[in-house]
């Protein structure tokens, strides 16, 4: 039985390979040129691991876009078609690297606004802020991956359109779900602070020193949040991959899957205490203990619910 080689679809697996490996080193170079603080004397002179965790949830969110953009193009074999959709990865690429870099900005005027993100990085390497940090660029990056992993309808876009335009189409559109998915976002970080009997911010803002050793923030607290905001960009996901068909529709796909996410996520996490950890108060071991395991126990049952919606959907 001969084996016969796609040359074609092998030279597009290999500059598309190419391709995505150059957007995620450009991503991290405009992350650590774009930071307030030197990024790179962080990661590797000054070991620390809260900048590191952010950087993990930036360049995360970019692979999650390119990992959607790749899932739904390479099944032509016309060279030229190829070449029109590495182009398009890569303009798509440099737009999600301009998106999820405005996603701290948001992060830290609206959800983490009690106090700097440059402080709690570098000044107090808070593992919490950075996880909180990290899980908002995690779900931005879902976000835009559902507003770029459908198609536009045909009849949506003129008969004389050209490509180009099209594609301009399809950026409006994923610029529309991403301003809506922070909206969402920010008003997920303000029903989860509400329902806790804690003050979540406060707690991963507080240093405490333990056997002698002062530690920056809370951990804990900071991965249970984070883990909740990447838990609802999954489920936004859900809501925004859907073919573009039209705005009515698909922004009622996105509102349900908003709904969704802002009721039962919060409400999941009544089962991770009464259920998964029945034996103690999940409350207290995340923002008294600052008991990891219980926030990582939270973070897995809230992600499996998102998981469960957003395929659903």
């Amino acid at each position: 039985m001969m084996f016969e080689i796609n040359t074609m679809g092998l030279a597009y697996t290999i500059a598309a390979a190419l391709l995505c490996t150059g957007l995620m080193l450009l991503a991290k170079a405009v992350w650590s040129k774009l930071s307030p603080f030197d990024a790179d004397h962080e990661l590797t002179t000054a070991d620390n691991p809260a900048v590191g965790v952010a950087l993990f949830g930036f360049l995360g969110g970019l692979l999650i876009v390119l990992a959607s953009l790749l899932a739904s193009s390479g099944a032509s074999d016309d060279p030229l078609d190829l070449a029109w959709e590495l182009g398009e990865i890569f303009a798509y690429g440099l737009l999600s690297i301009a998106l999820l870099k405005l996603s701290a900005v948001i992060n830290d005027r609206f959800i983490l606004h009690r106090f700097e993100n440059k402080k709690e990085l570098v000044t107090d390497r808070n593992v919490g802020a950075g996880a909180v940090l990290c899980g908002s660029y995690l779900a931005s990056g879902l976000v835009i991956a559902g507003a770029f992993g459908g198609q536009v309808d045909p009849a949506l876009v003129p008969d004389d359109a050209t490509r180009l335009a099209t594609i301009g189409h399809e950026m409006l559109v994923a610029l529309a779900f991403y301003g809506i998915g922070q909206v969402i976002l920010v008003l997920f970080g303000q029903v989860y602070q509400r329902m806790q009997k804690n003050d979540v911010l406060g707690a991963i803002e507080a240093d405490y020193e333990k056997d002698g050793v002062k530690h920056g923030g809370n951990a804990a607290a900071g991965v249970a949040f984070g883990g909740n905001l990447a838990a609802l960009g999954l489920v936004l996901w859900g809501g925004a991959h859907h073919d573009f068909v039209g705005w009515a529709e698909n922004l009622l796909w996105l509102g349900i899957a908003a709904a969704l996410g802002l009721v039962l996520l919060p409400l999941w996490r009544f089962v991770v205490d009464h259920v998964m950890l029945r034996k103690a108060d999940l409350a207290h071991e995340i923002f008294v203990d600052r008991n990891l395991n219980a926030a990582l126990v939270e973070v897995i049952t809230v992600g499996s619910l998102a998981l469960v919606l957003a395929l659903s959907l």
